[in-house]
């Protein structure tokens, strides 16, 4: 009987600290938005990115085609494209599993073809 009501302590703990938590981790402007929008939005975020990680080659290479050249896109742009993809897909999955507690998003543009024509960028996004 004590080791089941310690197994149900567990996870009754684990949901107050996340909740305790996200107001530290939230910004500003996702404070006014409810906790289930806000576990929502990374959710569909994470599994967006996580499934579609793979268009960041064909997006890098026609970025550097149209920067530099045909030939710099088939070859930097695939290199690069196949660093991207690894990013997007490893910070999808990271927000996918750890969708219950809202953070800033880390990946810029948030989504890979919004603006397509974007590199994407890494970290806290500044304030303009």
């Amino acid at each position: 009987m004590l080791k089941g009501m310690r197994l149900a302590f567990f996870p009754a703990l684990l949901a107050l600290m996340c909740l305790v938590a996200v107001p530290a981790t939230a910004s500003a402007a996702d404070q006014d938005q409810s906790y289930g929008k806000q576990a929502a939005d990374k959710f569909t975020r994470g599994f967006a990115n996580t499934v579609t990680g793979w268009v960041e080659i064909p997006k890098n290479m026609v970025n550097v085609s149209k920067q530099q050249n045909v030939a710099v896109g088939l070859t930097w742009g695939l290199v690069k494209g196949c660093l991207e993809t690894v990013g997007r897909t490893v910070v999808g999955a990271f927000d996918l599993v750890t969708f219950f507690v809202p953070t800033d998003e880390f990946v810029h543009p948030r989504y890979v073809w919004k603006p397509f024509e974007k590199d994407t960028i890494y970290g806290k996004q500044q304030q303009k």
